[in-house]
């Protein structure tokens, strides 16, 4: 994917530790707080509040996409080269509207709103004609990638598949053929018996560390029953599965001195793929480097173990207080 815009976009996410926490409640240079309204392409929507300034979290378009809703005509490229025009949508969930706060310090209401965000702009853009997948991520730290401080995510509707949801749908097509059912089900449940990777559990999900994790604190949250779509997430188990994902992030944030990190949803659609694809978040911190031997082989070295991972998060303390 080319998307030399990308390259415009402004610039002032903090590094990783204590020392990048401290942020003005409002940054007068920063277009996502409160009063820059001016500058944001439109809102999409919100969830409002009886405080000022009138609301919780927000949805906007992103002012430098990825993909373009109306793109282009391709320019022509040598015969060997094959390209198509960048048709998609690109949204930003505005998460606070405090520069300063933090998604693993967030009160009951103001992540549950941000999780009711995550499944409604989901599921938008789910429903638009000739989308075929849509990435829900957050960078959080320069080091991961953000180029904002303001606690944000994002959203990227594909007319396509992209290869990695491609390749692990194959995947679970090939377990579900030889086992008769869905390979993460089985997951679940013998995490659930052997417990020395699971972080934390709740009635309708649970967050570990996978067996063969592929970097330090790792983490997936998925639901314990079967669904295929993140699209499939009932709304009245919305609000728990942010309490959940803010306290991972906050068990990671305590334990490992506030890394950056990326999350990600993995969300599988097509009819065939729904008996054995199950949806997952996955937390990965930027706690190690690939360096040569990953580069060339994709095989990630983990420096560090699962069990003892999930064990540290695990016991984590999880103080209430919010830090802004």
């Amino acid at each position: 994917m080319i998307a030399p815009e990308r390259g415009i976009r402004p610039h002032d996410a903090p590094g990783d530790g204590r020392a990048a926490e401290a942020a003005p409640a409002a940054d007068p240079g920063c277009p996502f707080c409160p009063g820059h309204e001016a500058e944001l392409p439109a809102i999409v929507t919100e969830i409002k509040s009886p405080h000022p300034p009138g609301w919780l979290a927000r949805v906007v378009p992103n002012k430098y996409p990825v993909m373009q809703p109306a793109p282009a005509a391709a320019a022509s490229a040598p015969p060997r080269h094959r390209i198509r025009p960048s048709y998609g949508l690109h949204e930003v969930v505005i998460e606070s509207p405090r520069h300063d706060a933090d998604l693993a310090f967030m009160g009951e209401a103001e992540i549950a709103a941000v999780a009711a965000l995550y499944r409604h702009r989901f599921r938008a853009l789910m429903a638009r004609p000739k989308i075929g997948a849509v990435i829900l991520f957050r960078n959080r730290g320069a080091a991961a990638g953000a180029s904002l401080r303001h606690p944000h995510a994002q959203l990227v509707a594909l007319a396509m598949r992209p290869p990695w949801l491609r390749a692990q749908a194959a995947w679970a097509r090939h377990c579900g053929a030889a086992t008769g059912g869905c390979v993460t089900c089985a997951e679940i449940d013998f995490e659930g018996t052997d417990g020395r990777r699971i972080v934390e559990s709740t009635p309708s999900f649970v967050a570990f560390a996978p067996f063969a994790a592929s970097r330090p604190c790792e983490i997936w949250l998925v639901p314990r029953h079967h669904q295929a779509s993140f699209a499939e997430i009932e709304e009245t188990v919305t609000a728990e599965f942010g309490v959940l994902l803010r306290n991972t992030l906050r068990r990671l944030a305590v334990a490992r001195d506030n890394p950056s990190y990326n999350f990600v949803v993995d969300s599988f659609d097509a009819p065939r793929d729904a008996a054995v694809a199950h949806w997952r978040l996955r937390i990965a911190p930027n706690l190690a480097t690939w360096g040569g031997f990953e580069l060339g082989t994709e095989l990630p070295i983990n420096p560090s173990s699962p069990e003892a991972d999930a064990a540290l998060l695990r016991a984590a303390t999880l103080d209430p207080r919010p830090r802004y």
